[in-house]
């Protein structure tokens, strides 16, 4: 089984190869005969080129006697008095940098990253100077050591460069102010990783030049190039594998801890050696190829796809700083604004590399007829930006609503006294649903409009998807029933979620729905999922305001009249206080005697209230009576034919005794 798949991962690789170079990628096509011409071409140029090891081997020896001890001196005297002018400057600037993260590390990092990179700037300026001092003792621009000296300084700043990025990230000895999310450990052994990955090219290439430069004819310099790019390939190849689990660890950190992606993001972040050891494979053949057909534009290509990458990677480190651990920088959208820019750039960055992969590497384009792919595809990109902005700004106001308006409670029971939510807004109820259809109609404009832009005829598209929708609608009345019959519910506000409603099929809280079916949580605990399409009407009992009415037993005898202004001060009361005034609409108060039985009178009260929990209401209403009615002489109805004892008051108030003899001399009034 391993035999297998190893020799399908060589036949992929050695296809990959093979179509990474222009002229095979032209000429394989053709059939048999230009393919084998193809191959003879290749074979003969290899030959020619092999031939010409003497000649590059009586150059090489003549560069000492060309170039002089003096130049060759001051060549090394570049690098050297470059390298020793940045160490010296970085020594100088090292307790600044040190300063500026401490002082700014724990409140603006982003701040004390950029200071630092400024003053890592500074130290590249000082070897450049000394650099350009020791060049000028090379004599005049247009000698050979002279130019010489410039192409060393061009790439010693280059490298250099790299290297001031790589360090500003990774800081080795500065925890505090590194911006990749990895160790001290890790942090030092990736810093060799990069700065050999740009420095082996660089020398690789510097040499070219020189040959170039020292009067090395084509045929020299490709020789030279077959010598030295097999090296340097295996290098990068051994650096890939050396380095794999550091840089997978960089990658991994950066993988956010939620979505449905994440695991593919962890397999791609910790398999990611497997792409690098073919892409440098790959730019290993380019270079070889190029330097057979003296043409550089698959190594170029390359190049710039490495490059691409390479700044991708800085970038997504840069903003996974910025959203991750400077929260207190940015404002509650930062997250938006984050991600917004991040499409961006990946979007950009994977217009270029398409760019050099078809016109460079491949050759299936011409630079010429690449002009219109690129246009449309930069303004698709554009459109895609702005659809994803929109939407992603439209889900954040939306999500922000939601959280600032949270459900209310599908307990409606009434056995607690606590003050309970009352039910959510029509906007609230609707927001769920309001986001789904947003962003559905979104996606699916959006991506005709970035197909539109890629060239893509959506007419064939817009036609099948009507057809398709037209078939389904057939195929599915209840389900299209269902759904129309929700949207009507929805648009008359028939309904909103934590209201408590009856619709025939059964009753409860509304604890949400969906496009097709509502959810009704009884207050037993049973959930009832009801279709529209099956709901006849709805009652709800929760809307605007509710009317509840209790009877009472009193004894016979009661004092009617005292009774009712009793029951009046005690609604009063209940008005004022702040924990009932926005509950109670009108207050409770006696409705009047509905009957009257063998030893009681039955009495009958009622209030207006808002529709959260009136029982809480009903229930105080209640224990109040019962608290001052046995004081006022007031007694309830018994079981038994004599009053029952009234507590803590065992002697009629003089207030009572007033009314009584009142009512002796005049029977009381009728009940209302």
């Amino acid at each position: 089984m391993k035999r297998s798949s190893c020799g399908g991962a060589l036949a992929i690789g050695a296809l990959a190869a093979a179509w990474s170079f222009p002229g095979a990628a032209q000429t394989v096509t053709g059939g048999h005969t230009a393919a084998a011409g193809f191959l003879l071409l290749l074979t003969e140029r290899f030959e020619f080129t092999v031939a010409q090891l003497p000649a590059l081997g009586a150059h090489l020896l003549s560069l000492p006697q060309a170039i002089g001890g003096s130049t060759a001196l001051l060549l090394a005297g570049i690098v050297v008095a470059g390298l020793a002018a940045e160490a010296l400057a970085r020594q100088i600037l090292s307790r600044a940098r040190v300063r500026a993260f401490d002082e700014l590390a724990s409140k603006t990092p982003l701040r004390a990253f950029f200071r630092a990179l400024l003053l890592d700037v500074l130290a590249l300026v000082a070897l450049a100077v000394a650099g350009r001092l020791v060049l000028g003792q090379l004599g005049p621009s247009d000698s050979l050591g002279s130019r010489l000296g410039q192409m060393v300084l061009h790439a010693l700043v280059y490298w250099r460069g790299f290297n001031l990025v790589f360090r500003a990230f990774l800081r080795p000895h500065l925890a505090e102010g590194r911006i990749a999310p990895v160790d001290d450990a890790t942090a030092r052994r990736l810093l060799v990783a990069l700065d050999l990955v740009i420095l082996l090219p660089l020398l690789g290439s510097l040499a070219a030049r020189a040959l170039d430069g020292t009067g090395a004819n084509r045929e020299m310099t490709s020789a030279a190039i077959i010598l030295y790019v097999p090296l340097v390939s295996v290098l990068l190849l051994t650096i890939v594998w050396r380095w794999r689990f550091d840089m997978a660890a960089w990658l991994t950190a950066m993988v956010p801890p939620t979505g449905f992606t994440r695991q593919l993001k962890l397999d791609a972040a910790r398999n990611w050696w497997m792409g690098g050891l073919f892409f440098y494979a790959v730019l290993g053949l380019a270079s070889v190829y190029a330097a057979l057909t003296e043409s550089g534009t698959a190594a170029r290509g390359m190049t710039t796809i490495e490059s691409a990458l390479i700044a991708l990677l800085l970038f997504e480190t840069l903003m996974h700083r910025i959203t991750r651990h400077i929260v207190s920088e940015l404002p509650m959208a930062g997250d938006v604004v984050a991600d917004c820019v991040r499409l961006l750039v990946r979007l950009y960055a994977a217009i270029l590399i398409a760019e050099a992969l078809m016109v460079q590497v491949l050759a299936a384009a011409t630079a010429d007829e690449w002009v219109a792919h690129d246009r449309g595809a930069k303004m698709a990109a554009i459109t895609a930006v702005a659809i994803y902005a929109g939407w992603r700004f439209l889900k954040y106001r939306m999500d922000s609503y939601i959280a600032a308006n949270p459900l209310p409670s599908a307990d409606v029971s009434g056995d607690s006294e606590e003050e309970v939510e009352v039910a959510a807004s029509r906007l609230r109820t609707l927001m769920p649903l309001l986001r789904v259809v947003a962003g559905a109609t979104i996606a699916i404009i959006g991506g005709l409009l970035v197909l539109a832009e890629l060239g893509v005829n959506i007419t064939p598209l817009i036609a099948g998807a009507s057809v398709l929708g037209l078939a389904v609608s057939f195929g599915s009345q209840s389900l299209v029933r269902d759904i129309v019959s929700g949207v009507f519910f929805l648009a008359e506000d028939s309904f909103r979620i934590g209201e408590y409603v009856d619709c025939s099929k059964g009753k409860g809280t509304v604890e949400g729905f969906s496009v097709r079916s509502l959810k009704l949580r009884h207050q037993n605990g049973q959930l009832n999922i009801v279709p529209f399409g099956q709901i006849a009407h709805i009652t709800n009992f929760s809307r605007d305001w509710t009317v509840v009415k209790f009877n009472i037993a009193f004894a016979n005898g009661t004092d009617i009249e005292l009774l009712r202004k009793t029951v009046k001060k005690i609604g009063l009361a209940m008005m004022e206080e702040p924990a009932y005034k926005p509950i109670l609409l009108d207050p409770p108060k006696m409705q009047g005697v509905v009957d009257i039985k063998d030893n009681s009178v039955i009495v009958r009260f009622k209030f207006m209230a808002r529709p959260k929990n009136p029982t809480v209401v009903q229930r105080i209403v209640i224990r109040r009576m019962y608290e001052q009615f046995p004081a006022l002489g007031i007694q309830f109805a018994s079981g038994n034919t004599y009053p029952f004892p009234i507590p803590a008051t065992p002697t009629v108030p003089p207030v009572a005794e007033a009314k009584a003899e009142t009512s002796v001399a005049a029977p009381p009034k009728a009940a209302e």
